[in-house]
């Protein structure tokens, strides 16, 4: 028993496969986070031109244009 899990030690020591699946984790993440952050920015950012186009479109509006 003690041989046969020594041998699944080493073998999975020596496979490569675990660890390119981990570098691919870290990347996802990193990615993810950048993605987050860019539209956590974004919307941000938005959320002023939102407010400021419904100014100017409310303003249209009181000339008898329409409604924000």
């Amino acid at each position: 028993m003690t041989i046969k899990l020594s041998k699944t030690i080493k073998r999975f020591a020596k496979d490569e496969c675990g660890a390119a699946m981990v570098e691919y984790a870290v990347a996802l993440l990193v990615v993810t986070g950048i993605g987050i952050g860019a539209m956590a920015t974004i919307g941000e950012n938005s959320g002023g031109l939102v407010g400021t186009a419904c100014t100017g479109l409310e303003t249209a509006a009181s000339a008898g244009a329409g409604t924000c």
